[in-house]
């Protein structure tokens, strides 16, 4: 059962926090160069604003209202005190009663999520969004314990996200002479010797194993017998460097799975890919330990690879497995504009065969194969359907193409024209097709001007082979190159003794 939330207890426990965090800001000291001399200005860095606060306030009244709603409405044990109910807001509806602008509400956001004291989580847009509140200041604790804040106080004020510092009105200022020897002092007072080197204690490393640079120096002069020279940095910088890359190895390995055995690396090196970039696009937010990260690769093993046992060459199984994570990509886009929908654990927990990645899931990995059927089939179809217009397009551009020839033609015969051309000289009858080929592309504009140029070289006259068979008859032009035929009397034959009366040639 969830617990009562106290708003006075929170907003107490929030109090201590920013006075605890104020007491620890750093105080930075620089000069400021004024008429009366150099000015010597103190300030505290990374400050809690009393705005901030009064956001707080707003943000958690706002959270208490939609906690308690939430627990109403709820059957009970849908939510933990390690699980609790979030509050979906925009910056505009909080910005409305916290008297100010969106982006001052954003700001304020991003700084309380910097202090810790808030998380978020975005969705769509970033528009709307998630809010959770930090346990550690809703619920008492059995043991209050003390609040750690003073390392991270100095990053967060100079190197945080909303790096907009302004000076504060409670400063200290002192004023120096213009001389040299007091600016030399003022430098060896503020840390920093002749060289521009500054003289302030290196921070510590929270590395296990790891020293800092000037503490190691100082052991090697003194081990070094008649007080020799220290050994050289690099050496330090080697060895630290070293111990890094060692940890981080041995942390990585304590958290990748093994491989199987008698398994090929190859299909190893592809079980573990499509693993990690299945982790990544689609257990975006899940954390998994290794044994649970060892389920997940024997259920992708099996419900995905078929164990690797198909007899296929490397190109096929590289081929393969680009489809398969051509199938995650749909996945991952499929839960990104569907952010409250269920994700199922890559393996089966409870019933067997209803993981993710389970081949006799339907409703799981393997029923994206319908979806790219269905979309290669809808695809296809408007490939046809493309097509089609393309095909009816080009034949009603080539039939236009056609009648302007034949306008122009009979424009430079004085033939009657077409009822939609009456009245139009040679430019307007240009300027006319030409508006309307521009509407159908770049490609057939460009073919009406080449036809308009090659009618103006001829002088707008039809082509021989374009002409009418009348008229090619007359200039003695008929088709494929035959002569006119010759009219031969038979009488003449049959005086000449050259065709006999049964219809046969007579052959000398």
């Amino acid at each position: 059962m969830l617990q009562r939330i106290e708003t006075s207890e929170v907003m107490k426990r929030a109090y201590k926090f920013f006075d605890d965090h104020n007491a620890n800001c750093p105080t930075i000291e620089r000069i400021s160069k004024r008429k009366q001399g150099d000015i010597l200005v103190k300030r505290r860095q990374g400050l809690i604003h009393e705005s901030l606060t009064k956001s707080f306030h707003v943000i958690l009244t706002e959270y208490v209202l939609s906690y308690n709603r939430t627990t109403a409405i709820m059957p009970e044990g849908m939510y933990t005190m390690d699980d609790l109910p979030s509050m979906h807001t925009t910056h505009g509806r909080l910005a409305k009663y916290c008297r100010c602008s969106s982006r001052n509400v954003q700001n304020h956001i991003d700084r309380l999520r910097e202090l810790d004291m808030v998380r978020t989580k975005f969705h769509g847009d970033k528009k709307a969004y998630e809010l959770w509140i930090n346990p550690k200041f809703l619920f008492e604790t059995k043991t209050e314990t003390k609040i750690e804040i003073g390392q991270k106080t100095p990053e967060m004020a100079l190197k945080g996200e909303n790096a907009k510092i302004f000076p504060d009105k409670r400063t200290h200022r002192e004023i120096l002479e213009k001389e040299k020897k007091n600016a030399d002092k003022l430098i060896n007072q503020l840390g920093v010797n002749n060289h521009g080197e500054s003289n302030r204690e290196k921070g510590r490393t929270d590395v296990e194993g790891i020293q800092p640079l000037n503490e190691w120096v100082e052991q090697q002069g003194e081990i070094k017998a008649g007080g020799a020279a220290a050994a050289q940095k690099s050496d330090i910088v080697a060895q630290n460097d070293q111990i890094r890359r060692q940890k981080a190895t041995e942390m990585l390995e304590a958290r990748m799975p093994g491989m199987p055995k008698g398994l090929d690396a190859k299909y190893w090196q592809m079980l573990m890919n499509f693993w990690l970039y299945a982790w990544k696009v689609v257990y975006t937010h899940r954390k998994f330990t290794k044994v649970q990260q060892e389920k997940a690769l024997v259920a992708i093993a099996a419900g995905v690879f078929n164990n690797f046992v198909d007899k296929m060459d490397d190109k096929q199984w590289f081929e393969y497995y680009q489809f398969q994570m051509a199938k995650l990509d749909k996945a991952a886009r499929h839960y990104d504009n569907h952010p409250l929908a269920y994700k199922p654990d890559p393996y089966a927990v409870v019933i067997p065969g209803k993981g993710y990645f389970d081949y006799e899931n339907v409703k799981g990995f393997v029923g994206i194969d319908a979806w790219i059927k269905k979309d290669s089939l809808r695809n296809a179809k408007k490939r046809m359907e493309y097509s089609e217009k393309q095909e009816e397009k080009m034949k009603r551009c080539e039939a236009l193409l056609r009648t302007a020839r034949r306008d122009f033609e009979k424009m430079r015969q004085e033939m009657k024209p077409r009822k939609e051309v009456t009245g139009k000289n040679q430019i307007a009858l240009f300027q006319y097709y030409n508006v309307i080929f521009a509407g159908m592309g770049t490609k057939w504009q460009e073919k009406f001007c080449e036809q308009y140029l090659d009618q103006q070289a001829r002088d707008f006259q039809p082509p021989k082979y374009l002409k009418a068979k009348r008229s090619r008859q007359m200039a003695d032009q008929t088709p494929y190159n035959h002569q006119p035929a010759t009219i031969v009397n038979v009488d003449d034959l049959e005086r000449f003794g050259l065709y006999d009366g049964d219809g046969y040639e007579v052959h000398v």
